[in-house]
């Protein structure tokens, strides 16, 4: 239980206040307790500050760490990381696709009568960079009637 200061003590301190500090000085003893009290609640609220100020640290610490944590299992970037592979795998097995059609077209040379040796696939020089198969989308032509001569 905590002592609690009501009325009657109040009374009981203030009359103890004037007669040991006199009536003419306890307004300024009023005033430096005051200013004591002041100073003790701006203390009071720096020191709440502080820990308001830690706390909001401590939140937005861990709101960028579950940030960065959806930004790296972010699933559209893992379906373009996962597109850019397959077409880099198409590319790949494009260009074989070519050489080995190059090679064959070389060793049918060969057994028709060409060179000794049978060429290898590092032989064969690529005489056309590789590009994309798909042709670009074209709209079709609309037809333009011709208007109709007037009578």
């Amino acid at each position: 239980m905590n002592p609690g200061i009501g009325a009657p003590e109040l009374i009981v301190l203030a009359v103890l206040a004037l007669i040991v500090v006199g009536p003419k000085d306890l307004p300024m003893m009023f005033r430096r307790v005051g200013r004591f009290v002041g100073q003790a609640r701006q203390m009071a609220r720096d020191f709440q500050r502080s820990f308001d100020d830690m706390g909001r640290e401590a939140e937005m610490s861990e709101l960028r760490r579950e940030i960065e944590a959806l930004k790296s299992g972010n699933p559209v970037a893992k379906a373009k990381r996962d597109l850019d592979e397959v077409t880099r795998d198409l590319a790949s097995l494009e260009h074989e696709t070519v050489v080995e059609r190059k090679l064959a077209a070389a060793e049918k040379d060969h057994t028709s009568g060409g060179s000794k040796t049978p060429p290898s696939k590092d032989d064969l020089p690529l005489s056309e960079p590789l590009q994309p198969t798909v042709e670009p989308y074209q709209s079709p032509k609309k037809k333009t009637k011709k208007p109709a001569a007037e009578e």
